[in-house]
């Protein structure tokens, strides 16, 4: 089950007024948004399978448009239901913890495209990316890094994508002027793509926005986000260094001539980059407050306040023009949105139905004998690589980790805190180095570059550095009872 998909996930405003389909398209999408939040407020998990069953139903209706991989993922889902209640090995109760999955997964990346929309036609956003690319080449990889971090968690890949575009976009405008080697050229390509994608891959760590985060956050209740983050941030910091380390070293031994030219930022760009982190900031310190003071869960409490901040940015920014733009550019994207919600919500509905089907005890023989091995470290490492290793061979992380965590759940043998930080460490190096990954097929049509170049050519060393250091740092806080 690869993970590639296509760059429709970019979402940016289009004038062109919708039709029909799109309406029907951003109806459902809508409907499934508002029942999945009635879901959470009268406390009705029924609702939540309804909402799950409107977000399949426009997954459906746009299949046609839609990525190979989200049409497979579609067949392979399909098939695992029918055969599962052919043969009774799913229940009503089963469905239901499955529709409750994909309605929650769906209703996430629905309330980040709200955002995504609204910051899409804020100048700032421009600056601040303007601000991080016309670094100096000395800091250029840590300012990009940074960037990709933050870009990524707003804006999941569409800041992934803006970042680097407008990047690259600097850089042809100086070797217009200047004219490179196309091997030059490659090289300051391949420093420029590497910072940003490595920083957008540490977002797994930490983010509060993040998909991989909090689907396992649903999974390891004991597990809080306020436990996970800084070890999250400690992880993607181990990232930031490696890289920049890697740069300098690079950059010392390896010396590309012309040197880059350093253009400084325009004034204000920096205003830009402020507003960003003001907005991830205000964001974030809403959601947490509201965790402590509403009775929902945090993932239901960031699935609610995330459109509603959208929208009162919109009409801080555009008056009361600022929600019609927002739900004009909503309904005029909605059938793009079929390959971003369809890889999620069908990775997420196969993974929670096998692992319903999948007997009780069925892995314990498997756990109890790398435990008997090497004890909970060789655990907690097997779990990071396996994740990985998946990814390499072509399955959706979220199916995998979902699987693992679930079995983590039923047979205690780590701490849900320990096994959390072993899955998400393959998720995020499945983001660097998978060649099937959605982010080098993403990061590759960008560049018109195979996805085996951006993800292990480029990536494959650091790949290795990081997950020993990673993989060094699960070891020591088990043996010495960090988490």
């Amino acid at each position: 089950m690869a993970t590639q998909t296509t760059d429709d996930v970019i979402v940016t405003p289009r004038a062109v007024p919708p039709g029909g389909f799109a309406i029907c398209g951003a109806v459902l999408l809508a409907a499934g948004f508002l029942t999945y939040i009635a879901s959470v407020v009268f406390g009705s998990p029924p609702l939540a399978t309804v909402a799950a069953a409107l977000i399949l139903v426009f997954i459906l209706m746009n299949l046609g448009r839609a990525s190979l991989i989200v049409r497979s993922f579609a067949i392979v889902a399909g098939l695992i239901a029918v055969w599962g209640l052919a043969a009774h090995s799913l229940t009503i109760p089963d469905l239901t913890v499955a529709g409750g999955r994909v309605s929650f997964l769906t209703s996430i990346l629905i309330a980040l495209i709200f955002l995504r929309l609204v910051a899409a036609r804020d100048p700032a956003f421009q600056a601040a990316g303007a601000f991080l690319a016309n670094q100096p080449p000395s800091r250029r990889y840590v300012s990009l890094g940074i960037g990709g971090n933050l870009f990524g968690v707003l804006l999941n890949l569409g800041g992934l994508g803006l970042l680097i575009e407008m990047t690259l976009a600097g850089q042809r405008r100086l070797e217009s002027q200047s004219a490179v080697s196309p091997a030059v050229h490659d090289v300051r390509e391949r420093r420029i793509v590497t910072a940003i994608v490595r920083g957008f891959a540490t977002i797994a760590f930490w983010s509060p926005f993040g998909i991989a985060l909090n689907t396992l956050l649903l999974i390891f209740t004991e597990v809080h986000w306020r436990d996970a983050a800084p070890w999250g941030l400690g992880f993607a910091a181990l990232f930031l260094i490696v890289g920049g380390l890697m740069d300098i070293i690079e950059r010392r031994l390896f010396p590309i001539f012309p040197k880059p030219v350093a253009v400084p930022p325009a004034p204000g760009d920096g205003l830009g980059l402020l507003a960003v982190l003001g907005h991830l900031v205000g964001l974030a310190l809403l959601v947490i407050t509201g965790d402590h003071l509403l009775p929902f869960s945090f993932q239901q409490v960031l699935v609610g306040v995330v459109p509603v901040y959208a929208v009162i940015w919109s009409v801080i920014r555009s008056g009361a023009r600022g929600p019609v733009q927002l739900i004009r550019d909503f309904t005029a994207n909605a059938p793009r949105y079929v390959n971003e919600i369809g890889v999620f919500a069908l990775a997420g509905l196969i993974g929670a139905l096998l692992v319903a089907l999948v007997p009780q005890h069925a892995l314990d023989p498997v756990l109890g004998a790398i435990v008997a091995w090497g004890g909970p470290v060789a655990l907690a490492l097997a779990l990071a690589w396996v994740t990985l290793l998946a990814a390499m061979l072509g399955l959706h992380p979220i199916i995998s980790v979902v699987i693992l965590a679930e079995f983590m759940v039923r047979t205690p043998l780590i701490s849900q805190q320990t096994a959390l930080l072993s899955l998400l460490t393959g998720w995020t190096l499945t983001v660097c180095l998978a060649p099937l990954a959605t982010t080098a097929t993403y990061v590759g049509a960008i560049l018109d570059r195979s996805t085996l170049t951006v993800s292990l050519r480029w990536n494959g060393l650091f790949g290795a550095i990081t997950l020993a250091l990673a993989s060094g740092i699960l070891v020591l806080g088990i043996t010495g009872g960090w988490f």
